[in-house]
């Protein structure tokens, strides 16, 4: 059987003039039969369109701030650090991709530009933004495999058709979070809290977008490794 080829889209460091990717998210997709491949950070358009057209799935990887202009809202003192190289990499790929089909997954800032894509929009800083004051560990200080806080499912949503029980628990690590869904978009799953902690759109093949980080857990946790494993299967 073919393997299928994920796109990643890539973190860019500024100081060193570098793009990479987390080693986690190319060992989740080679643990499930897929192959990962970074896509090119500063490219044109139309060549970001070729590269893209060799994959079979794309993730859109977790990392800085999305730039408040982006929804229309300025940037408030606690938004963080936002690469609008990125930002545009991004939204190209992104719209070139979402009428072919192709499986998606978010992870994190990845769900995030999911969301504002589509018309969503988001709060900048839970701590600043939030109501009522935030009292979970969205953004945890213990390590990556260690589990912070539930997600309850949505019945009926992608993600509990993935993993079908009323709740898991995840990893967090975020300070700012979807505020407004897009119209086409749906919630997949909601913290304790209410926030929205997974989406998915119910009109495509597999587009689904989660707040935490399952590319530290799916070695030990088994909620994890099925989100990999669905994902790479809807690529086949």
């Amino acid at each position: 059987m073919k393997k299928p080829i994920i796109g990643l889209t890539p973190q860019y460091d500024y100081e060193k003039n570098r793009i990479w990717v987390g080693p986690n998210y190319l060992e989740a997709i080679y643990a499930f039969g897929g192959i990962p491949i970074m896509l090119p950070l500063h490219t044109d358009k139309e060549s970001l369109k070729t590269a893209a057209s060799v994959c079979d799935g794309f993730l859109f990887t977790g990392g800085p701030d999305i730039s408040p202009f982006r929804y229309q809202e300025e940037a408030i003192a606690q938004c963080g650090v936002v690469v609008p190289e990125r930002d545009k990499m991004e939204e190209d790929l992104f719209s070139g991709i979402i009428d072919t089909d192709k499986p998606v997954l978010g992870i994190c800032r990845g769900m995030q530009i999911m969301n504002v894509f589509l018309g969503g929009n988001l709060y900048q800083d839970l701590s600043a933004q939030f109501s009522p004051p935030v009292q979970l560990a969205h953004s945890q200080t213990s390590g990556n495999s260690v589990l912070s806080h539930y997600v309850i499912i949505e019945n009926g949503s992608l993600l509990h058709y993935i993993n079908p029980k009323e709740y898991i628990q995840v990893n967090s690590f975020h300070h700012q979070a979807i505020k407004d869904l897009a119209p086409c978009l749906k919630s997949a799953g909601k913290a304790t809290d209410s926030l929205i902690e997974a989406i998915y759109h119910p009109d495509k093949k597999f587009f689904l977008g989660v707040q935490w980080h399952p590319e530290h857990l799916f070695k030990t946790n088994e909620d994890a490794a099925n989100l990999f494993k669905e994902f790479i299967k809807a690529c086949n």
